[in-house]
């Protein structure tokens, strides 16, 4: 058992540097990515693109045959969501060592607190930080995509007044997206930037902002962009559209405030219940318990 647990720990740490290393330098991948025929190792290549990229490759490959679709899916969409530099092999790997790590690290200390093998109750703790193990990466990259989509819902009413402001003035429209994305920080600028830039690659405005409503995966960008869209394709005025859009917004995030004030009394009666009220029995009934208790000892 400590050979396994030293050949899991040295696992994890060499799984772990080579994420880093692989996050330090992309330019590498990005060039692997462009060349047209596998490159064959040479013995006069390092050890770890001879030996230990081939090997994590293979164990990437074997994970992700192993698992569903849709968990890879959902997987990609998040990493679209927060605009992680991560691809899906590499996040993979974070979740490998992170479930390899963890478990190995409470292993050895459990030994050499306990002077054997975890038993009992340290067992099933083994099992259960294994399992944390494996589920932290993914549940803090799902929190990172909902955070994102939440800094976006609220920069997104003044995002869009700034830009019919721009646009009522005489700007053209890319222009005023430019404006947008010059003023503000954020989200949204971030994403009026990266869509600006693939316009400008030859993309034309109604697959950028396409791409960009795909990316974003809120319903109301989603709506905002298919009202541009619609009123390019019908000669509308875009001034119009976009003040129509900027009172809409607001009203629906008015409507979700309204929401969730609604539901912060269902939401806390779990910690009155269980946290609140027993104290407060315990402080005002503690005393007269006492008293009590005292009076029936006399007797």
């Amino acid at each position: 058992m400590p050979i396994a647990s030293a050949v899991a720990l040295f696992g994890s740490i060499v799984l772990f540097a080579y994420w880093r290393i692989n996050r330090q330098y992309p330019s590498t991948d990005r060039m692997r990515a462009l060349s047209a025929r596998p490159r064959v190792a040479s013995h006069d290549d390092p050890f770890t693109r001879r030996v230990v990229y081939p090997a994590f490759q293979e164990v990437l490959t074997r994970m992700t045959e192993l698992l569903p679709n849709a968990f890879l899916s959902q997987i990609k969409r998040w990493l679209l969501i927060s605009d992680s530099s991560m691809r899906l092999p590499t996040f993979l790997m974070v979740v490998l060592a992170s479930g390899l790590l963890l478990p190995a690290l409470y292993l050895v200390m459990t030994w050499v607190a306990t002077g054997g093998p975890p038993t009992g109750p340290l067992g099933v703790g083994l099992l259960i930080i294994t399992l944390l193990g494996f589920a932290f990466p993914v549940a803090t990259l799902r929190r990172r995509a909902m955070y994102r989509q939440e800094q976006i819902l609220k920069a997104l009413p003044e995002s869009l007044d700034l830009l019919t402001t721009c646009v009522e003035a005489g700007l053209s429209l890319d222009y005023a997206f430019q404006r947008v994305a010059d003023r503000q920080h954020g989200p949204v600028a971030d994403e009026l930037n990266r869509m600006l830039r693939e316009k400008a690659l030859g993309q034309t405005r109604r697959d950028a902002l396409t791409a960009m409503a795909d990316r974003i995966a809120v319903s109301d960008v989603n709506v905002f962009v298919q009202s541009v869209i619609q009123a390019e394709s019908q000669g509308t005025s875009i001034a119009g559209v976009l003040r129509t859009q900027s009172r809409q917004l607001r009203i629906r995030r008015r409507q979700r405030a309204e929401e969730a004030a609604q539901q912060a009394g269902p939401k806390m009666v779990f910690p009155l219940v269980f946290f609140v009220l027993p104290s407060l029995f315990i402080v005002i009934l503690g005393p007269i318990a006492i008293d009590v208790w005292g009076d029936l000892r006399g007797l």
